[in-house]
Order: C-alpha cells, then sequence, then structure tokens
C-alpha cells in the first residue's frame, strides 16, 4: 500500500525567466565593460600615428643623405627633386608644409584641417604659416585640443627636425 504525505514539496532553483534576466544583465554589463578593457580604436590610433611617425623620419633621412651628397644640407632653403616630385627643404630636411614637401614623400594625400571637413582618414595643419610645425592627426580628431596627433618640427640651423607624438586623447 502507497502512502502519501499531505505536505507538498516545492523545488527551490530559478525559474526560466530569472535565468534570463540574469544573462541579460550580464551581457549588458559585459559589453560596457569590453569597451573600457579592450579600446581597440586608441591602440589602432596610436599605432598608426606610429607607422606614420617611422615612415616620416626614415624619409626623412632618406632626403637629408640626398641633400648632404648634393652638398646642400645646411642651406636655410632649397629644394631637390625625388622621383620627379620637387620637396622642399630647411637645413636639408623636409620642410613642414604639405604640398611642398610630406604628401609626396609619404605618397599619401592629407586634407587642410582648418580648411576642408570633407572625408578623409588624416588631417595636416600647420600651426601657423611661418612656424616650422605641421601637425598630423586622424579625422575623428583634427583638433590639436583633440591631444592625439604627430607634430613635425622642422629642422633649424642648430637643431635636427623633431617628431613628436601626443597621444593621451586618442
Amino acid at each position: 500500500m502507497k502512502m502519501y504525505s499531505n505536505s507538498t514539496t516545492r523545488n527551490q532553483g530559478f525559474t526560466i525567466i530569472e535565468l534570463v534576466v540574469v544573462i541579460v544583465i550580464l551581457g549588458i554589463i559585459s559589453v560596457t565593460a569590453a569597451n573600457k578593457f579592450l579600446n581597440l580604436q586608441t591602440d589602432s590610433r596610436i599605432a598608426t600615428l606610429n607607422g606614420l611617425r617611422g615612415g616620416m623620419e626614415g624619409a626623412s633621412a632618406m632626403v637629408h643623405g640626398k641633400a648632404a651628397a648634393l652638398g646642400i644640407e645646411r642651406a636655410v632653403s632649397a629644394s631637390i627633386n625625388i622621383e620627379n616630385d620637387s620637396i622642399l627643404l630647411a637645413y636639408g630636411y623636409p620642410a613642414a608644409m604639405n604640398d611642398e614637401a610630406w604628401s609626396q614623400l609619404i605618397e599619401s594625400t592629407f586634407l587642410d584641417a582648418e580648411w576642408d571637413t570633407g572625408d578623409a582618414d588624416w588631417f595636416f595643419t600647420n600651426v601657423s604659416a611661418t612656424d616650422g610645425i605641421i601637425i598630423y592627426a586622424p579625422s575623428s580628431r583634427k583638433k590639436q585640443g583633440d591631444s592625439c596627433y604627430l607634430e613635425y618640427t622642422e629642422a633649424t640651423s642648430s637643431a635636427q627636425p623633431t617628431f613628436e607624438l601626443t597621444t593621451s586623447g586618442c
């Protein structure tokens, strides 16, 4: 004979709805946290700026070598011809001019950040027309205040050119 108990037993587990809600909440938290931990866009911008810096340093050394071979490495202003492009120089190194130097040397198209807001991967701007400084920045960070740029300062009579990265705002 079977004996039945009058007390009802109840499982103390999660319902499917509770399980789904917990999974959705964990998914939202992980997506939010992933951006902070992975930071892929920042790393990509910094890596690209480092690549641009390396290309510009290599091109600058190549130009200076050719200027030295021609005996014009100490000239305040000169130009040399590289692959049918006239490259403007300052003390044997490329001048801080996009159209007359860098766009030919690194074979890229840059848009002037001051005047053109069109679609481009990179922008450049001269801080002022005569200071010998040119800034290259990703299109999403085209203002100097964004702190994500490569700054080239052309050579002077007493100093070689400098390539300075600012990446705190990338």
